[in-house]
């Protein structure tokens, strides 16, 4: 038998065994991150498949929006209550890298929200509400993705090497 809290796992968001992957957390922490996962996951296009993956204290999930042959746009948001890390979930903009050192993709926009900002103002539900506010600009990027290039704009980044013009 495979145990979850050792071996990544995947799949949609209410195969995750959330009690046990934030053992810490409250029934409401655990209803709110419910509540928050399903607006992202009717957020998404048809054609990309909900999944969630998880492993011991750690849940995360990427929204593809554009993926053609040699340009991708990805949505990133990651709990991460792991042993080793400060509690906190992160929102990212990805975009496929177009630089002469491939470096696969760029990370943009990364938004952390770290529970112990929240401990004073939503006392119990620190890490539900964590959730809801990176899943909820999740879902506003969802809504308005824009193109790859115009975030590769943003940032000074070069186009995919196979969408820059011949010399």
């Amino acid at each position: 038998m495979i145990d979850c809290m050792t071996t990544a796992r995947h799949g949609p968001l209410e195969d995750a065994p959330l009690e046990q992957l934030f053992p810490d957390a409250g029934e409401g922490d655990l209803e709110l991150i419910r509540l928050a996962a399903a607006q992202v996951d009717a957020a998404r296009a048809p054609k990309y498949p909900v999944l969630w993956e998880w492993e011991s204290g750690v849940l995360y999930t990427d929204v593809t929006v554009y993926d053609e042959a040699d340009d991708r746009l990805e949505f990133l948001l990651q709990v991460d209550c792991s042993e080793d890390a400060c509690p906190h979930i992160f929102v990212s903009v990805c975009v496929a890298c177009g630089c002469e050192k491939n470096h696969e993709t760029h990370f943009l926009d990364e938004i952390p929200v770290f529970l112990t900002e929240l401990t004073s103002l939503c006392k119990g539900t620190e890490l539900g509400m964590a959730f809801s506010l990176a899943a909820g600009q999740l879902v506003s990027w969802i809504e308005d993705p824009r193109d790859p290039s115009y975030w590769r704009s943003l940032r000074g980044l070069p186009a995919p090497r196979s969408a820059s013009p011949s010399p």
